[in-house]
């Protein structure tokens, strides 16, 4: 992460105050975000909807 960079400063400074971490490494495949990055893969960012971000943050299926 380029910490000259304004954008990068303000992304960490928030995870900082919300408790959180930034990576540069993929999050782990059974984690929201990994799960929705598979959905996209297999489908393509166009099927991806409101529902299955809600899916994947409650563990359920993410059905096209």
């Amino acid at each position: 992460m380029d910490m000259d960079d304004p954008h990068n400063v303000t992304a960490r400074f928030g995870a900082v105050i919300i408790g959180g971490t930034l990576s540069e490494e993929p999050p782990p495949p059974d984690s929201p975000l990994g799960r929705v990055r598979s959905f996209i893969a297999e489908y393509g960012s166009d099927a991806l909807r409101p529902e299955h971000i809600g899916a994947a943050q409650e563990g359920r299926p993410l059905l096209p």
